[in-house]
């Protein structure tokens, strides 16, 4: 009897410890599964941090070539509108003989204006019945007449330059800031009496200037005022 009982003892102990080894095993299961979501977590985490960091630097150069980009536009669109020139006054001779060839502009820029490269002027004479183009020729002499011919006028030909006023930055070649300079050219054919003209001064950048002017009705004088 009492070894029976001694045995019923020995086997609860034995399922004690069954069930004590049971709930370890089940709690470090446990911890084990938390530890398994703790680092997956930790990975997306990262993961997620790398994708914002890569997103970030992405949107950081495309905000760095827009503004670029903007400012490059801003920078040519300024100058396109804010570059041009003035036309002070334009006038011909000789009007002794009612027929007027060879132009003269006294040109200057306009308040804000940026520099104006002649070699980048394109000017146009148009006629009622004929027109030509004009590009800057720094060999005519605009201070003598006889050089202003070129080899072929009724098809266009050149213009000179000729500085009465020289700026503060002045450079040949350059309408800038506080330039006077006068231009001179011959037009396709004999300008006759009453007769419409049109003047474009084309720049490469900036404004275009057009000037339409009708000749006297009356011409006797040596100098004839084209405008204004």
């Amino acid at each position: 009897m009492v070894n029976e009982k001694k045995a019923d003892a020995h086997v609860g102990t034995c399922y004690l410890l069954s069930k004590r080894a049971e709930n370890r095993v089940s709690t470090w299961s446990l911890l084990s599964k938390k530890g398994e979501m703790g680092m997956g977590t930790l990975i997306i985490f990262i993961a997620m941090i790398l994708v914002a960091a890569v997103a970030a630097g992405v949107l950081i150069s495309t905000t760095g070539t827009l503004q670029n980009k903007a400012l490059s536009t801003g920078k040519a669109t300024s100058a396109e509108v804010g570059t041009s020139m003035n036309v002070v006054k334009l006038y011909a001779e000789d009007g002794t003989d009612q027929q007027l060839e060879e132009f003269t502009g006294i040109l200057k820029l306009n308040a804000g204006s940026e520099p104006i490269r002649f070699s980048d002027v394109l000017l146009t004479v148009n006629l009622i019945n004929t027109s030509a183009d004009y590009t800057y020729d720094s060999a005519i002499q605009c201070s003598n007449g006889t050089t202003w011919n070129s080899s072929n006028t009724t098809a266009g030909g050149d213009f000179g330059v000729e500085y009465s006023i020289n700026g503060t930055n002045h450079q040949d070649g350059y309408l800038t800031k506080g330039d006077v300079a006068k231009i001179c050219f011959e037009s396709p054919r004999n300008i006759s009496e009453s007769e419409n003209v049109v003047f474009t001064f084309v720049p490469k950048v900036g404004s275009v200037r057009l000037i339409e002017a009708d000749m006297p009705d009356l011409m006797v004088d040596k100098r004839v005022d084209v405008y204004p």
